[in-house]
């Protein structure tokens, strides 16, 4: 059997040694709606591993072309994964689809970058496991995004 062995070397991590660590929060529609307000104008959302195909359609219909290979989250088995230019249109109507259409699962993964550096990674994500903010994003931003999806935040 013959082992295939991906090259990373060209992937986008979250690398900071001590992000902002914040609380996760299960309300899918309000996390999407708070992002243009965390993030700059032309940053990239990354969602790996959808939990309901039906939302794969609306996805798949904003998607863009990958400007860069996000690392995945989930290696096996391989996930699905769209690349959403993050924009209020954009967010509004994944978060107006979702409210919609509930679903018990979003997405597993969920990162948002800019040119080549990842401002958020949330692994796990609306479950348990924290957000990580790069501090390249001002603090008062931080500060109002964390007040409106209900979270709190502190440096790991």
């Amino acid at each position: 059997m013959r082992r295939v062995v991906r090259d990373s070397s060209n992937e986008i991590r979250f690398d900071e040694p001590h992000p902002r660590r914040l609380t996760p929060t299960s309300d899918s529609s309000q996390f999407l709606r708070a992002l243009r307000s965390l993030v700059p104008a032309s940053s990239v959302v990354y969602f790996e591993d959808i939990g309901e195909k039906h939302v794969t359609r609306v996805l798949q219909r904003l998607s863009v072309s990958a400007p860069v290979r996000v690392a995945r989250g989930t290696m096996f088995p391989r996930p699905d994964y769209y690349h959403v230019a993050l924009t209020t249109d954009n967010m509004e109507e994944i978060a107006t689809y979702l409210d919609n259409h509930p679903t018990g699962h979003f997405c597993t993964h969920c990162c948002v970058y800019r040119d080549r550096k990842i401002l958020l990674a949330w692994y796990d994500a609306f479950l348990d496991d924290p957000m990580y903010i790069s501090w390249t994003i001002d603090e008062s931003e931080v500060n109002r995004f964390a007040s409106v999806i209900r979270s709190t935040y502190r440096v790991v």
